[in-house]
């Protein structure tokens, strides 16, 4: 199953490498890093643990479909003559390479793309289903937000004390990972106290957010910019990922931001300071927490 679900994403990452639909004739509409929602083969549907594995980058005419770290790279040729839509997919590196598949496609919307195809490469699908019996691998494709990009929107929930979800004027919802933060967690000490200062600060506020990707778990990387309550009109916005850090309420993490010198200095101040859950001696990092949880778990 592993290994098929490796060439079904390779299919899927040549079909939208090509050129896209009539509605998106522009070659960017293709361009990106795309993400797997959900993915059928032969009517069973694939794990979420296979699909969060899977990352497809496309360039033009490329393709480049990373499987837990594993290349398949390739090219293809699209057909819009027909209804639905028709790629030719041609493997040049990786388990795919010298191979040919067969796929039809669409794009509902532009960060939006379903595609079924056929394995074995003998012909074109006539329809988008995957059924038990046959080789036929229908998959859905999210559009991961470019570096950068800027979101804004009202903080709608806060699950943990470093994600929040926001959902913007066009009625879009995004789960943001606080970039290079990582609070105590609930069961943790100090963990309420994070959650409760990070509700205050920007619960059902207005805020922007600069993505700096995802991570496995399709959750949006970003920084994340505030107005405080006591900020007068021309003061600058405040970033809230050093604000947590710095006043105590979550680590610098380091490990997925080594070279913050930000996030580096506010803890440090907290630290000297001895603010928040740097007043606990021998405070414990979320990471190895989460580390020494599992452990216990898996020695019952």
């Amino acid at each position: 199953m592993r290994h098929l679900s490796f060439i079904l994403v390779s299919v899927v990452a040549a079909i939208s490498a090509g050129k896209s639909c009539p509605a998106f004739q522009q070659q960017s509409a293709t361009d990106g890093t795309w993400h797997p929602v959900t993915a059928v083969l032969g009517g069973q549907e694939l794990s979420k643990e296979i699909r969060d594995g899977i990352v497809l980058k496309l360039t033009e005419d490329q393709y480049d479909v990373r499987v837990n770290g594993r290349p398949d790279k390739g090219t293809c040729v699209r057909d819009t003559s027909t209804t639905p839509h028709r790629m030719t997919i041609t493997g040049t590196e990786g388990p795919n390479k010298g191979k040919t598949l067969l796929a039809i496609f669409e794009m509902p919307e532009a960060d939006k793309m379903r595609v079924c195809y056929d394995l074995g490469g003998k012909a074109f699908p006539t329809a988008f289903k995957s059924e038990h019996g046959t080789t036929n691998y229908l998959v859905e494709y999210r559009k991961e937000l470019p570096r950068e990009t800027e979101l804004t929107g009202e903080v709608i929930e806060i699950p943990d004390s470093d994600i929040i979800e926001l959902l913007t004027a066009e009625k879009k919802k995004y789960r943001i990972r606080l970039n290079g933060i990582d609070a105590p967690e609930k069961a943790q000490p100090f963990g309420s106290e994070s959650l409760k200062e990070l509700r205050h600060l920007v619960g059902q506020k207005s805020v922007r957010v600069v993505t700096l990707g995802e991570d496995r778990s399709g959750q949006v990387i970003g920084d994340l910019y505030f107005r405080p309550e006591n900020a007068v009109k021309n003061d600058p916005e405040t970033l809230l990922n050093v604000t947590m850090v710095r006043d105590g309420f979550a680590w610098h993490y380091v490990r997925f931001a080594p070279d913050n010198k930000d996030l580096a200095a506010a803890e440090q101040s907290a630290r000297t300071s001895k603010l928040g859950l740097w007043a606990e001696e021998n405070a414990i990092a979320p990471w190895e927490w989460r580390k020494a949880e599992d452990e216990k778990k898996n020695t019952k």
